[in-house]
C-alpha cells in the first residue's frame, strides 16, 4: 500500500489505535497531537516505530500555519481527521470553544486542502450523535438529523461543510460514523476503564440516569480495520457506518463487569440524574458498509471484556495512581 497517512489527533484513543494498526502493516504515518493524556496506552509509545512514524504537537486554533507547513512538507495521500473535542456533557460548559475547535478549524483546514493534488482523500471521523436518539438502526443515507448537544451540532456542522466543499469544488472525502469504540488503553474517564478503576479503588461509580441509555459497542481492532478498508477501497464521497449487532444498556455493561470482578452491582453504583441532552439510544445500520467494504465487527463484547479486565488486573498498580473525577 503505497500511501502516506496523516492522522490528525494521535493523542486520542481512536487516533493512536489506528496509528498502531497502520504502522504494524508497515504503512508510513504522520501524527499530530495537542496534549498527551495521562492514560495507560501512552506507555506503549509510538516511538518504537521511529522509521515509519513522525509526530508534531499542534493546537488547531493557534498553530494552523505550522500545520500547513507539515502538510506541504509531507504531502500526505490521505488525511484521517480525529481532531475534535469529544466530551459530550462538557460541551454545554464551553460551546464557543467546541465550535472553534470542531468547526472553525475545519473550515480553515478544508479551505487549505482544497485542490491539493497530492491528497487522494480526506477521511472525517464522525459520530452517531449527529442523528440524536433513535429507536431504529440508522442507515448510511438517512438524512434526518437531530443533534441534542453542542458537541453533536459541531460534528454535524463539520460534516455539512465537508459535503459543501465536495459539491462546489469536487473535494474528495469519506465520512465514517462509528458506534462507541472501546478496548485496552481507552482513556480512564470513559465508562469501562472508569468502572474497573473505581472497583479497584473501592469508589462508588456514578450511574447517570440509572444507566438506562442504550449503546452499540465496537472494539478498536474492528474500528481500525474499518478505517483501513476505507483508505484502501472506500468509494469517493461516500458515508460509511461501522457498528456491531450488540446493543447494551449501560447498566447491563456495568453488571457484566461487576460479575467478572466478583463485586456487588448494588454496592458499587450510585445513581445520579442524567446528563443534559443525553440521547437514549444510538444504533447504526452498517449492512451497506459491510457489503461494500467486505468488513464486519468480529470481536464479541462479553468475551472481549474478560480480556480487557485481565489486562487491567495486570496493570492494577499503575492504574491506581491515576486520578479520576467522580
Amino acid at each position: 500500500m503505497d500511501n502516506k497517512i496523516l492522522i490528525l489527533g494521535t493523542s486520542s484513543f481512536g487516533g493512536s489505535s489506528l496509528a498502531r494498526f497502520l504502522l504494524d502493516k508497515k504503512i508510513s504515518v504522520i501524527g499530530t497531537y495537542h496534549k498527551k493524556k495521562n492514560i495507560l496506552y501512552q506507555q506503549q509509545k509510538l516511538s518504537k516505530y521511529k522509521n515509519l512514524y513522525k509526530e508534531y504537537k499542534i493546537n488547531l486554533i493557534t498553530d494552523f500555519l505550522k500545520l500547513k507547513k507539515i502538510i506541504k512538507k509531507n504531502k500526505p495521500t490521505h488525511i484521517i481527521d480525529f481532531a475534535s473535542i469529544c466530551m459530550v456533557a462538557e460541551s454545554w460548559d464551553k460551546p464557543d470553544h467546541y465550535f472553534r475547535v470542531n468547526c472553525s478549524s475545519k473550515a480553515e483546514l478544508l479551505n487549505y486542502l482544497n485542490k491539493k493534488n497530492f491528497l487522494k482523500k480526506y477521511i472525517y471521523i464522525s459520530t452517531p450523535e449527529v442523528f440524536g436518539s433513535n429507536n431504529f438502526s440508522v442507515k448510511e443515507d438517512y438524512n434526518i438529523f437531530k443533534p441534542s448537544t453542542p458537541y453533536a451540532i459541531t460534528k454535524l456542522s463539520a460534516e455539512s461543510l465537508i459535503k459543501s466543499y465536495s459539491q462546489t469544488h469536487k473535494f474528495s472525502y469519506n465520512i465514517c460514523r462509528f458506534s462507541n469504540f472501546y478496548g485496552i488503553g481507552q482513556p480512564n474517564y470513559r465508562l469501562i476503564p472508569k468502572l474497573i478503576i473505581s472497583i479497584f479503588n473501592k469508589k462508588k461509580f456514578p450511574l447517570h440516569g440509572g444507566g438506562n441509555s442504550e449503546r452499540n459497542f465496537i472494539d478498536t481492532k474492528d474500528f481500525s480495520n474499518g478505517v483501513y478498508q476505507v483508505i484502501k477501497k472506500g468509494k469517493k464521497n461516500k458515508i460509511y457506518h461501522f457498528s456491531s449487532n450488540e446493543i447494551f444498556k449501560i447498566n447491563k455493561v456495568v453488571k457484566i463487569i461487576c460479575h467478572e470482578l466478583k463485586v456487588s452491582y448494588k454496592n458499587i453504583i450510585i445513581k445520579q440524574k442524567d446528563r443534559p441532552g443525553k440521547d437514549k439510544k444510538y444504533y447504526l445500520n452498517s449492512q451497506k458498509t459491510q457489503k461494500e467494504l467486505n468488513w464486519s465487527s468480529k470481536v464479541k463484547f462479553k468475551k472481549n471484556i474478560k480480556k480487557i479486565i485481565s489486562y487491567y488486573l495486570l496493570n492494577k498498580k499503575k492504574l491506581s495512581k491515576y486520578k479520576i473525577e467522580y
